[in-house]
């Protein structure tokens, strides 16, 4: 007579799981591991399907947080303390944090800060000086830029719409 299997997971494996999971982007081990326990998988079961995909270099936490950053960078331009936020969300530790901030390329931290309002800025040609600042402090604060780069962004910027 056979033996009962336990009940079955709707999509198999936790690894296959994982694979699928990792589709769309890279993701970070724990973001894997919070999936795989939201798929009601065992933790022994999730262990082996990290450590398979860890084998395979599917999934690399510095990889992951050098990806993060570099995304972010380019597409969406946030200052560092909110990347930190971020990757600290997603599950990685700070020293791997620090290391991939530490590969940023060349572009300091107020160049992101000009780039992520630059779009911003024509819409805010029309204000008044106070109010263009407080927009500007507002929109880079949400962003994670510290105070000294927004108020050297603010002093860059305002001297360049006021020289037609």
């Amino acid at each position: 007579m056979r033996k009962a299997r336990p009940e079955a997971k709707p999509y198999g494996s936790p690894y296959e799981e994982a694979v699928r999971f990792l589709a769309t982007r890279p993701r970070s081990v724990a973001e894997i591991r919070r999936h795989l326990h939201g798929k009601r998988y065992d933790e022994t079961t999730i262990d082996g399907a990290i450590d398979r995909l860890r084998a395979q270099r599917y999934v690399d936490d510095l990889d992951f947080a050098k990806y993060w950053v570099e995304q972010r960078s380019r597409f969406r331009p946030k200052g560092d303390r909110a990347l930190v936020t971020e990757l600290t969300s997603k599950g990685i530790a700070r020293e791997t944090i620090n290391a991939a901030l530490g590969e940023l390329p060349a572009e300091s931290e107020a160049d992101r800060a000009r780039r992520a309002i630059a779009r911003q800025l024509t819409r805010w040609e029309s204000l008044e000086p106070a109010e263009r600042k407080r927009k500007i402090h507002a929109f880079l604060a949400a962003r994670g830029f510290d105070y000294e780069v927004i108020e050297e962004v603010t002093r860059h910027t305002e001297g360049e719409i006021q020289e037609p």
